[in-house]
């Protein structure tokens, strides 16, 4: 297989069209940022808490709603 698999980001139910878009930016902009290597250790801490929020549903209240 050549190259990554692409990033998918399911909607929320209810969630905004606007606040999924942005979540799913963020979401693939960070994946990208893991898959080529680009941040140090404390930085890679911080992605991959910022990625597990992202991706919890409870977390669509505190979007761009």
């Amino acid at each position: 297989m050549d190259g990554w698999p692409p990033v998918n980001v399911s909607r929320f139910d209810g969630e905004s069209e606007r606040s999924f878009r942005w979540r799913a930016s963020r979401i693939n902009e960070i994946v990208t940022t893991f898959r080529n290597g680009r941040y140090d250790s404390d930085s890679g801490e911080q992605l991959e808490q910022e990625l597990i929020t992202l991706q919890t549903p409870s977390h669509r209240e505190l979007l761009l709603n």
